[in-house]
């Protein structure tokens, strides 16, 4: 039988000397030799604005005979919620939380009380302040041994100041209002023995320095993870790195979080306009009269690209949920699709963005030209682009299969999908996914301010005698289809040009919507092909209705 109680776990000290000879290894919650008794339990309620991924406990021992004892443990706080409970098997004094460079003062006592449960919040009002903030600067500039005479003032003249510090001190206002101050250590070592498991310059940290049963790492920003394995900064960012935590192991779908039904919901919805929108714009594209000039076979080729592209965005999609849901665990299958979707994704969005520079580039030769513009030289330049494109796009994003890797996160019983560039391929990849974004981008802007212009001027020419006002709109009405589409696709692009650079990097999980939001405007121009370029121009909305109409005769 196991001695230990409440699921405690025996180890034998030595079975062949002494039967009795063991140790119990209790689970959270409970303590005693046994494991008998329930520990004291501590429920901490973060309210402040960013709510952390783990938190370090210092837990603070004071002796009559001695100086005082610092025990420093660790808790990561649940992904989906918003508080943590903490287990006391010793006791203590006072508990300072700390968590992103912040330190806040829990629980103050002056006489340790067994078996009493606890429930606090933090907020800002339990936050400790630097010293320099509470002394004017006269006081603060005084050598060391002389300034801290000072520091019974910031208590007294801060009723509510909980707790202040310096570079040596932390110094705790109690009920009277005067200042009790004890040597703390602000830049506490945790390099786990000399080993730190942890990527992307993230701290390693156990719970004992002696005999650790536990590690963990504390990510710089922009970085999370078990292993800090996730990377927030950037232009691009991967679905797996912004919305990946928000999908549980091992619960069907029906129970997942609001956020997943509404992506799925988006997802699904996007997946239906794509097609319809794909499928309707490559029958008005492969027509004859389409192709007479490279600007159609440069809309064929973006019709078919754009509808493989919301395809793959959806397999992306749902294979992230079965993958993060336990659904599917094949090892090999999961590699495989490691290491093309992302890459996939990417190289067709690109295409799609440079097609689409390219109609903008012919329709600025178009206007520049005019009756001189030669329709079987843009039809030969077009076939030639095109696989020029997609070779040079492709090979640009060749490094990136060649990065990734599975990481299995034991903790949280997942296995992800993660690249690993080195300084050299971060910085590649960075300006690569830049040079794809805003060179397109800028051909478009350029390609609709030409034809406008030239517009403008060629007919101001020939008819002198009609207002330039009146003349403008007559003429912008007469070629909106030339600059309807290049200043649609501006617009689309826009959001996540500036979500891209006004912020830095994703700080948190939990409020993945900006991040997510430029995530899905990256595909709404693979999703309106159609729309873009057919119901814009004359000439293709003649062609639709023309099919329209053709089909029910061959269905007679």
């Amino acid at each position: 039988d196991n001695p230990c109680q409440n699921n405690g776990q025996c180890i034998p000290i030595n079975d062949r000397i002494n039967k009795k000879g063991f140790i119990c290894l209790c689970n959270e919650g409970y303590m005693g030799l046994n494991c008998e008794y329930k520990s004291n339990r501590i429920d901490i309620t973060f309210r402040t604005d960013v709510i952390p991924s783990v938190i370090f406990a210092h837990w603070i021992i004071a002796f009559d005979d001695r100086s005082y004892q610092r025990i420093t443990t660790f808790k990561k706080v649940p992904f989906d919620q918003h508080s943590v409970t903490l287990f006391v098997k010793e006791p203590f004094n006072i508990l300072i939380i700390e968590y992103l460079n912040n330190s806040y003062l829990t629980v103050l006592r002056e006489e340790f009380i067994p078996l009493d449960d606890i429930s606090i919040d933090i907020n800002i009002d339990n936050m400790c302040v630097n010293v320099s903030k509470l002394l004017n600067s006269t006081i603060f500039n005084y050598n060391y041994l002389h300034r801290i005479k000072y520091y019974q003032f910031p208590c007294v003249e801060n009723l509510k100041l909980k707790c202040f510090y310096d570079e040596k001190h932390m110094c705790i206002c109690d009920k009277n209002r005067y200042s009790n101050c004890f040597d703390y250590n602000h830049n506490m070592i945790y390099n786990c023995r000399g080993y730190n498991y942890c990527q992307n310059n993230g701290r390693c940290f156990q719970d004992n320095a002696t005999c650790p049963t536990t590690t963990m790492c504390m990510c710089e920003k922009c970085y999370y993870g078990n292993k800090c394995q996730f990377n927030t900064k950037g232009f691009s960012l991967s679905l797996d790195a912004i919305f990946g935590y928000h999908i549980k192991p091992f619960i069907s779908f029906f129970k997942q979080s609001k956020s997943v039904k509404i992506t799925a919901t988006l997802t699904f919805i996007m997946f239906i306009i794509g097609v319809i929108s794909g499928l309707l714009s490559i029958l008005i594209f492969r027509r004859k009269s389409s192709m007479i000039v490279g600007c159609g076979i440069y809309l064929l080729t973006t019709s078919i690209t754009s509808l493989l592209t919301i395809i793959i965005f959806t397999i992306k999609y749902w294979q992230l949920i079965f993958f993060q849901m336990n659904l599917i665990t094949n090892r090999s299958f999961l590699y495989m699709n490691c290491l093309l979707i992302d890459m996939l994704l990417k190289f067709f969005l690109s295409s799609v963005d440079w097609l689409n520079a390219c109609v903008a580039i012919e329709r600025a030769i178009t206007s520049l030209q005019g009756i001189k513009f030669n329709k079987l030289k843009s039809r030969y330049i077009a076939k030639r682009v095109i696989p020029i494109i997609f070779s040079l796009t492709i090979l640009t994003y060749i490094h990136d299969p060649i990065s990734r890797q599975l990481f299995d996160d034991e903790d949280e019983q997942r296995t992800w999908c993660i690249v690993n560039y080195s300084f050299q391929l971060k910085i590649f990849d960075r300006f690569i996914n830049l040079f794809h974004f805003l060179t397109p981008f800028i051909i478009n802007v350029l390609s609709s301010l030409i034809i406008i212009i030239k517009v403008f001027k060629t007919r101001t020419k020939t008819q002198k005698k009609v207002k330039n006002k009146t003349l403008f709109y007559v003429q912008i009405k007469r070629h909106k289809h030339l600059i309807i589409a290049p200043c649609i696709l501006i617009l689309l692009a826009l959001p996540r040009l500036i979500i891209s650079f006004l912020s830095k990097c994703m700080e948190s999980t939990r409020d993945p919507w900006l991040f997510l939001s430029g995530y899905y405007i990256s595909f709404i121009p693979s999703l309106l092909i159609f729309v873009v370029f057919v119901l814009p121009s004359k000439k293709y909305k003649e062609e639709f209705l023309i099919l329209i109409r053709k089909k029910p005769r061959t269905t007679q």
